[in-house]
């Protein structure tokens, strides 16, 4: 039986990282999300610090993640922005005991991922795919699970801005461009917008077996970027998936184009069809269509709440405190996911081949990623 969460009981959380994603996607969020109480922040660079301090009001402020993680009164640790992949950090925080959510992939190389297995037994270690908690998309999953059959044909797309407006990002933090110590922009663009594109499908159509990548560097327009001007240097990324079920699937990966951001997926299956959209998550909202064969109609969730970084962090909260099932990316997930995208980068290497996602046991092709410190 699970247990019922009294109003006041809060999950006492500790971010690691306050960059551009902490201050510009996870901010709000923590404002507002119910059982979730900011107890630390932590970043060496005092600026970024001071700023995301000033605008959440923590209770402890650490320029040293150590002392953070140290902590006996934060219960979840957040691990945001520039420690992405950083395997070794995610073992520290599950050592300490506390509960993790990584905002990227858990780790690369692989056997980082593998040495985390024995410490996710006694503590929750989730990953950052919010997009999971969109309505359209709770919608699907329940669509494909209760009668539309078999999927026959997936396809999902990513594609960023180059014009970032004032009056959608008022306050954005820029980044220090030290993000998951990558050397090369190319795999950079791949493995920051990879794994959100890769557990979508893999959460809707099943396990992927195999990805042929193709990747193209590409001009994307005029750029509103500040301190910038002229044309933008982009990546377009092709992605070819194969599923365990048999089906196939095709997304695509533009940064950036010259127009407003844009994600989502449109599936075929046996009895039905799905297309389903979502801009830029500050917008917070959705445009999704569901057609049941048998029943002979569409309809559209209700939109109303689209707030995915709070949904998702009111979920985590919600399962640790009562003991439910995971709504997250988990363990399992993660190390597909980090599997998937160590695949798609060698592809893209030898000239787009198909490979295997299961026979995948090492790092990305050196030397496009540095190994963390």
């Amino acid at each position: 039986m699970l247990k019922e969460i009294q109003r006041s009981e809060k999950i006492r959380l500790g971010v690691i990282g306050c960059g551009p994603v902490t201050f510009n996607a996870y901010a709000d969020a923590i404002g507002k999300a119910a059982h979730i109480r900011l107890q630390a922040v932590s970043d060496p660079d005092p600026a970024r610090l001071a700023a995301v301090s000033e605008r959440l009001k923590p209770l402890r402020t650490y320029p040293d993640r150590d002392e953070l993680i140290a902590d006996p009164r934060v219960d979840l640790v957040l691990i945001a922005g520039d420690h992405a992949f950083d395997a070794t950090l995610v073992q520290q925080v599950l050592a300490a005991g506390k509960h993790v959510l990584v905002g990227g992939s858990f780790g690369i190389p692989l056997d980082a991922c593998e040495q985390l297995r024995p410490f996710v037994e006694r503590k929750t270690l989730a990953l950052d795919c919010h997009r999971r908690f969109l309505p359209g998309v709770r919608a699907t999953r329940q669509f494909l699970m209760e009668e539309a059959g078999e999927v026959r044909s997936y396809s999902g797309y990513y594609c960023d801005s180059s014009y970032w407006h004032t009056a959608s990002q008022p306050n954005t933090l820029r980044a220090a461009n030290r993000d998951c110590k990558i050397v090369d922009k190319r795999l950079q663009s791949w493995l920051k917008h990879g794994p959100q594109i890769l557990d979508m499908a893999r959460y809707l159509v099943g396990p992927i077996t195999a990805v042929r990548t193709t990747h193209t560097e590409v001009t994307s327009g005029q750029t509103m970027q500040p301190a910038s001007s002229g044309a933008s240097s982009g990546h377009a990324w092709g992605v070819d998936l194969r599923f365990a079920g048999g089906s196939h699937g095709q997304c695509s990966i533009l940064l950036h184009r010259a127009g407003t951001f844009e994600e989502g997926f449109e599936l075929q299956a046996d009895n039905g069809s799905v297309t389903c959209g979502y801009p830029c998550f500050w917008f917070h909202r959705e445009h999704t269509r569901i057609y049941s064969a048998a029943r002979q109609v569409y309809w559209s969730p209700d939109p109303r709440d689209c707030h995915t970084f709070r949904l998702q962090l009111e979920a985590l909260a919600e399962s640790i405190l009562t003991g439910a099932p995971q709504e997250h990316a988990g363990f399992e997930d993660g190390v597909a996911c980090s599997k998937a995208l160590v695949a798609g980068s060698r592809s893209a290497l030898h000239g787009g081949r198909w490979v295997e996602v299961e026979q995948q046991e090492e790092d990305v092709p050196r030397p496009y990623i540095r190994a963390v410190a």
